[in-house]
């Protein structure tokens, strides 16, 4: 395909570490995941897996017996730090995103993706590319929202039809449309009564096809539709979920790949289970862990793996109670997990909560409980992972700074909190 036809980017590849979050969207079951709950005599049943089963255990992390908890801990566990006993202090859906995704419950912050990717990846088009769920950027970066994969063909191969691969003018046609809007530009530039705000006009919209153009090392890496990942349909109990899951992250990968971005946002949407919560929560999170296994397997394909941070979290978490529908209704407290290859600061949990999943206080050094500790909320931890992350710089100079925040030692990998 000839290079006149798409044009040469003049950025370099971005090569550096590389931002996912996978958002858990409605709020999660964490005591049937990776902080589980056995029942209390004289209380509420929490969990009815634990009528005979007791949680289970993978290296330093327990996890519930359920979904297929036991293949995602087994595999991932070394490399996962869990975050338990999180307070989102709320129950609303909307606070709950704005809380956990920028470590604010109040607007004006952004996403920890966006700060990465400003920090990252500014000048990069695709820099953060969000392809479902929450997303803030406080105007410190644009961001790419992308439906499906097939988007980012048609993003950038205007000219070419998605399934038959072949242009949809003669190629001649388009080398000559583009000469004439080039010749056009250059036309405008030169003419001496140009003001200073249409010359900036003109020179972004320069600025803009130039970025396209440079979309090429991603137009390379795209799939044929037979082979980008398919939407798939889960049933649970009877209740039909659609996810698009495994083509987000497809997406985001070859957009890393192709050195155009370096942050991007995952949703699986489901997890408000207020009626017959334990076969949606299972059907889900069984998806979920076969999810997360494809997206390391793709990633370790593609020979990014060693660059990726996934965090992983939620709204919040739900009841340690069934409602009267056998569902579950919502509960601030909450976990993250946190993923890197060969993570130093891996098969490690942060953070406590009682019987009965209420968060207890933590010293922030030691991160044992202490009565005079701190109770975690997303705050510590966005203030934790911009430290980790190299971006509290940024934040600080753009004014995001998260202040009046304890420093908790979530990334000390000689302290843990059981």
């Amino acid at each position: 395909m000839s290079s006149r036809v798409w044009g040469n980017s003049t950025k370099e590849p971005y090569a550096g570490k590389l931002l996912v979050t996978m958002q858990l969207d409605g709020g999660v079951d964490v005591t049937q995941l990776c902080d589980p709950k056995t029942n209390v005599r004289g209380e509420p049943k929490i969990n009815r897996w634990a009528d005979q089963l007791e949680p289970d255990q993978a290296g330093n992390i327990y996890f519930a017996p359920v979904a297929s908890n036991f293949e995602f801990f087994d595999r991932f566990g070394r490399d996962m730090l869990v975050i338990n006993g999180v307070d989102s202090q709320t129950n609303s859906h909307e606070t709950g995103k704005l809380y956990n995704w920028t470590g604010s419950n109040a607007e004006g912050k952004p996403s920890l993706s966006a700060l990465f990717a400003a920090a990252q990846s500014p000048d990069q088009p695709l820099a953060y590319s969000v392809f479902e769920g929450f997303s803030r950027t406080a105007g410190l970066i644009g961001y790419n929202r992308f439906d499906n994969l097939s988007n980012i063909g048609a993003l950038i191969q205007p000219n070419v039809d998605p399934w038959s691969g072949n242009f949809k003018r003669a190629e001649s046609d388009i080398v000559r449309s583009q000469n004439l809007v080039r010749d056009g530009i250059e036309a405008l530039l030169t003419q001496p009564g140009m003001s200073a705000r249409q010359r900036q006009s003109v020179l972004r919209f320069v600025e803009a096809r130039e970025s396209r153009e440079g979309l090429q090392r991603l137009a390379e890496l795209i799939p044929t539709e037979e082979n980008i990942m398919p939407r798939e349909e889960l049933n649970a109990g009877g209740m039909n979920f659609s996810s698009s899951l495994k083509q987000q992250m497809q997406g985001a990968l070859l957009v890393f790949k192709s050195g155009l971005g370096s942050a991007a946002d995952l949703s699986l949407g489901g997890f408000d289970s207020h009626e017959d919560h334990d076969v949606v929560s299972e059907a889900l999170l069984s998806h979920f862990a076969g999810a997360v296994q494809f997206f390391w397997n793709y990633a370790e394909e593609l020979g990014i793996s060693d660059r990726i941070t996934l965090v992983i979290g939620s709204d919040f978490s739900r009841t340690n109670f069934y409602n009267d529908g056998n569902g579950k209704d919502h509960w601030p407290i909450g976990s993250y997990m946190v993923m890197e290859q060969g993570a130093p600061w891996g098969d490690r949990v942060v953070g406590l909560t009682d019987e009965l999943h209420f968060a207890k206080a933590i010293d922030p050094e030691t991160l044992k409980e202490s009565p005079q500790g701190v109770l975690m909320t997303p705050s510590h931890i966005h203030k934790a992972l911009q430290k980790y992350l190299g971006l509290d710089a940024l934040a600080s100079d753009a004014g995001f700074e998260l202040r009046d925040v304890e420093s908790v030692s979530l990334f000390d990998p000689f302290v843990m909190s059981s």
